[in-house]
């Protein structure tokens, strides 16, 4: 994922797949692909890259590079997490019915449940979580955001095309992997 106006960059990879993929076009035997194979197998790997100037000032809170750099990294997974976070909601990932379902169910307050039903409705319209949350003109759409994270279901659904049901929240990989 690309950020191009933050200057922030995203990787999100299977490191096995990665290996082996690059492995497989260098030529290498069958033996040594199979070693290989083996290190990084079930290793989500995130990367996260500040590619403007600004970006990095920002997270570093100083323009001297020498100094810059430590502090990126220290704080790295929270600059990851802290900006992720914005895109990417904590929850697992529902069928919108099924998410619908959930908040029904699970938010007793029903001024807050209905916002949440709206924001559900509202993502695959404008196709991004950020403009959808901008088109609800809710002054507190962090306690939204924070309602979603408590009954761990993530706004941001799957889409009908796909075969998909249901995926478990991503957060779970990410933290278990650092």
């Amino acid at each position: 994922m690309d950020g191009n106006s933050n200057g922030i960059v995203f990787w999100i990879y299977d490191l096995e797949r990665m290996a082996v993929g690059h492995l497989e076009e260098t030529g290498i035997s069958a033996k040594k692909l199979k070693s290989v194979r083996r290190d990084p197998e079930g290793v989500l790997r995130t990367e996260v890259r500040l590619t403007k100037l600004k970006t990095v000032r920002n997270y570093a809170g100083t323009d001297d590079a020498s100094s810059q750099i430590p502090v990126l990294l220290e704080n790295g997974k929270g600059v990851f997490l802290d900006t992720f976070m914005k895109i990417i909601p904590y929850g697992d990932f529902y069928k919108i019915d099924k998410a619908a379902e959930i908040v029904q169910n699970r938010v007793e307050d029903r001024i807050l449940r209905r916002r949440m039903l709206r924001l559900l409705a509202l993502i695959p319209e404008k196709k991004s979580l950020y403009l959808a949350q901008k088109a609800m003109n809710c002054r507190n759409i962090e306690k939204v955001m924070e309602a979603f994270s408590d009954i761990n279901v993530s706004p941001v659904t799957i889409s009908r095309r796909h075969n998909v049901k249901f995926l478990k929240n991503l957060y779970g990989y990410i933290l278990a992997q650092s």
